[in-house]
C-alpha cells in the first residue's frame, strides 16, 4: 500500500509492509508506507510495518480512525541516505492536520521518531513508545508568517458519515495519553546529522516523551479561563484560538524520557533499560527488561465514556458502528481484567515475537 488514496469505512488488517521508499528515490509529499486521506471510520490493526520512509501516515480528515496493536520500527533513513525534503526523516505514525476522535492503542512505536503530530482530538493509550514526538503544534498553516489567511482550514465530519459537518483550523491540543509506556532510545548519530541539516536540535527532536505540549493548559486551567469578562473581550484577546487542554494518567516515562509537566500522576523511573527490535530465526523479536524495573501498577480499563469528545466534531471515541468500546484486550488478543500501563497483558520472559503470525524478515 504505497503512495495515497481516500480510505473511508475500510480496515487494513495483518499485512506486512516493509522497505518502502527508504532510499529517498521519490521525495515530498503523499509518500508512505499506508498513506490515507479521508480515514474516517477507518481501522488499522495487527500490521507489521517497518523499514518505511514513513510507517503510517493520516492526512486530513482522521475521524473515527482507530490505529491498534501494530508494530512500528525502522522506520527512518538508513545510513549514508542524503535527505530530499523536510518530510524525508521518517516516522512510524503521521497525524495531519485532522479533529479526530483518532484512537491509537497498544501499538509498538520502535523508530527514532514515534510520531509527526500536526493535528488534535487524539488519543494514545496503552502504547509502548520509544521514539520522539515531533512538529507538535507546527505544520497547522499554510505559510510561515502570521497572516490570518495562513491557517489550515480542514473539514469535519458528521459522525460516521461523509458529510461535512464544518471546516475549522487546528487549536492544537485536545489529547490524552493514558496508561503508555514511554522509553528514551541512545541517539543515532547519522539520524542526528539528519535532523541538524533540517535545522533541527537533535537533543530535543529525538526526546521521547510528552513535554512537547507544555504549551497547552490542563483541563481546568482551559475552563477557569472563560469568565464572564474574557468572553466579553474575546474579539480583543483571541480566547477562543487559544491552544486546546491535554490529558494524562496511567504514564510511565523510562530511560529519561521526559514528561509535561501536566502529567503530575505519571511515574518516572530512572532504573536503565532497553528495548531493541532484532531479527530472530526468520521472525522479528522485540527484546527488553523494562518489566523488570516496571512497578506492578495497575491501570483502570479504558472504556468510550473515559476519553470524552473530541473537541471540533464533538464525536465520542467510538467504535466504527457508533457502538462504544473497551480496551479490554492486549496486542495479541488477550483478554484483560487488571490492565497495566503498556500493550502486554503482562512481562513475560522479555521478548515477544512482533506478530504472531510471524513473517520472513
Amino acid at each position: 500500500i504505497v503512495g495515497h488514496m481516500g480510505c473511508a469505512f475500510s480496515r487494513i488488517e495483518n499485512c506486512h509492509i516493509h522497505h518502502i521508499n527508504t532510499r529517498q528515490e521519490l521525495s515530498g509529499a503523499e509518500i508512505g508506507g499506508i498513506k490515507l486521506h479521508a480515514a474516517i471510520d477507518t481501522v488499522i490493526s495487527g500490521n507489521h510495518i517497518h523499514h518505511c520512509t514513513r510507517g503510517l501516515w493520516l492526512d486530513w480528515q482522521a475521524q473515527g480512525t482507530r490505529v491498534t496493536g501494530n508494530a512500528f520500527h525502522h522506520n527512518e533513513p538508513p545510513a549514508g541516505v542524503r535527505l530530499r525534503g523536510g518530510l524525508s526523516l521518517g516516522e512510524d505514525l503521521f497525524l495531519e492536520v485532522s479533529h479526530g476522535p483518532t484512537l491509537v492503542d497498544r501499538n509498538l512505536f520502535l523508530s527514532a521518531v514515534s510520531c509527526r503530530l500536526s493535528a488534535q482530538g487524539f488519543a494514545f493509550c496503552h502504547n509502548l513508545i520509544a521514539g520522539s514526538f515531533t512538529f507538535v503544534g507546527r505544520g497547522v498553516r499554510n505559510t510561515a508568517d502570521d497572516r490570518a489567511d495562513a491557517v489550515r482550514y480542514t473539514p469535519y465530519h458528521v459522525p460516521h458519515s461523509t458529510d461535512i459537518a464544518g471546516f475549522m483550523t487546528i487549536l492544537g491540543g485536545d489529547g490524552r495519553f493514558l496508561n503508555n509506556l514511554f522509553v528514551q532510545q541512545p541517539a543515532k548519530p547519522h539520524l542526528a546529522g539528519l535532523a541538524r541539516a533540517m535545522g533541527e536540535d537533535p537533543e530535543t527532536f529525538f526526546r521521547c516523551g510528552t513535554f512537547p505540549w507544555e504549551y497547552c493548559p490542563s483541563e481546568a486551567a482551559y475552563v477557569s479561563s472563560f469568565s464572564r469578562q474574557a468572553a466579553l473581550s474575546a474579539w480583543q484577546t483571541g480566547i477562543y484560538y487559544r491552544p486546546l487542554p491535554m490529558r494524562y494518567g496511567g504514564n510511565v516515562y523510562l530511560n529519561g524520557a521526559v514528561k509535561d509537566s501536566k502529567d503530575t500522576g505519571a511515574q518516572e523511573i530512572p532504573d536503565r533499560v532497553s528495548a531493541q527490535v532484532i531479527g530472530d530465526d526468520g521472525r522479528w523479536v522485540l527484546r527488553t527488561d523494562l518489566y523488570r524495573v516496571l512497578p506492578e501498577t495497575a491501570c483502570p480499563l479504558i472504556r468510550t465514556e473515559n476519553l470524552g469528545l473530541a473537541f471540533e466534531p464533538e464525536q465520542p471515541f467510538d467504535s466504527p458502528d457508533g457502538s462504544r468500546l473497551a480496551l479490554d484486550t492486549d496486542y495479541f488478543g488477550r483478554t484483560i481484567s487488571n490492565p497495566i500501563p503498556g500493550p502486554f497483558l503482562n512481562g513475560g520472559p522479555g521478548a515477544w515475537i512482533l506478530k504472531e503470525r510471524a513473517l520472513p524478515s
